[in-house]
């Protein structure tokens, strides 16, 4: 059975009558789940987000759902969740049904027993669109979540319309992260076994002011535009599977993923945060050299994280690209 809340967002949208999905955004997953559907003639001062989780062929994975329209699915990066996307996909809901996934090991999603690796991220998306009945969708991604939406695009190009990578870049081959690919069987043997402990341990370490005030001069800017979204995403990384930081690291250096861009065929674009010390802009403006049709654009005073530095000059960015 299905698990779903409602949960308000600010954004109002007045008086409306609700509709029947549109056709590409039918959910119909299987008998065992159960998903609300009609809302009939209400008031709403805000756009409502609904969670749920579905069971794939891969196995179950949680969501966010937000807005009416053609499906957009959103994927978050290492140790962030669905509310990653929350503040963004509110903004488009007038114009996108937003799906935003827990990855395996994130969220409320539980973990698979193999290693994540890039293709078979990609291969749970597909799985939860097949899940949903979403044949055609558009796709945006953010760092590890961006090279999944990346090779989901480029292995099945007829299922993706307009493809948004944030935060995503390449950079050359450099040794210690070709060793780390190599190699990194027993890395994540240990982190899946001792996984209990890190994440014990990591919940009392992010939990610290100092550890908060590190990890923000890591990854931010400047002050994120709501801080109870930050904590979030502190708290989120605290629990996530320690398997997608090894898939992480590896993934900008990684050969297959550059044969991948060069294949994609849906129009892109690019976002990048201006002051971004973890992905910089080079590396943005590298991975948009690959891809054909690829458009570029930098936030300005924004680190890592768009979606929660600049929700709003996130969510027009990737507005006008799917207006395009």
């Amino acid at each position: 059975m299905a698990d779903e809340t409602n949960e308000p967002i600010r954004r109002g949208r007045g008086l409306r009558i609700s509709v029947p999905p549109a056709q590409d955004a039918v959910e119909t997953p299987p008998a065992s789940e159960s998903i609300v559907r009609g809302r009939g003639l209400r008031l709403s001062t805000a756009a409502t987000a609904q969670t749920a989780t579905v069971r794939t062929a891969n196995g179950p994975l949680h969501y966010m759902r937000i807005g009416e329209g053609p499906p957009l699915i959103a994927i978050h990066g290492f140790g962030a969740s669905s509310c990653l996307w929350r503040d963004v996909l509110s903004g488009l809901a007038d114009i996108r049904t937003g799906y935003a996934i827990d990855l395996p090991g994130c969220g409320e999603s539980p973990a698979r027993g193999a290693a994540p690796t890039l293709a078979t991220l990609a291969d749970e998306v597909i799985a939860f669109a097949d899940a949903l009945g979403l044949r055609r969708f558009d796709l945006i991604g953010h760092a590890l979540g961006a090279g999944v939406a990346a090779v989901v695009a480029a292995t099945r190009p007829a299922r993706v319309g307009h493809l948004i990578l944030t935060s995503f870049g390449v950079r050359a081959t450099t040794p210690d992260v070709l060793a780390l690919a190599l190699s990194r069987t027993p890395f994540d043997i240990f982190l899946g076994l001792a996984r209990p402990a890190i994440n014990t341990w990591a919940g009392w370490a992010l939990g610290t002011p100092l550890t908060n005030q590190l990890m923000a001069a890591w990854l931010l800017a400047g002050p994120p535009a709501d801080p109870a979204r930050w904590d979030a995403y502190l708290a989120d990384h605290a629990r996530a599977d320690g398997r997608m930081y090894v898939t992480m690291q590896t993934m900008p250096a990684d050969p297959t993923l550059k044969s991948r861009l060069q294949m994609i065929k849906a129009p892109v674009l690019l976002i990048g945060g201006q002051e971004d010390r973890i992905i910089r802009p080079t590396e943005v403006r590298a991975a948009a050299a690959l891809i054909a049709s690829a458009k570029v654009e930098f936030i300005p005073a924004c680190g890592h994280l768009p979606p929660i530095e600049h929700p709003v000059e996130c969510q027009r960015l990737v507005r006008e690209a799917l207006a395009g």
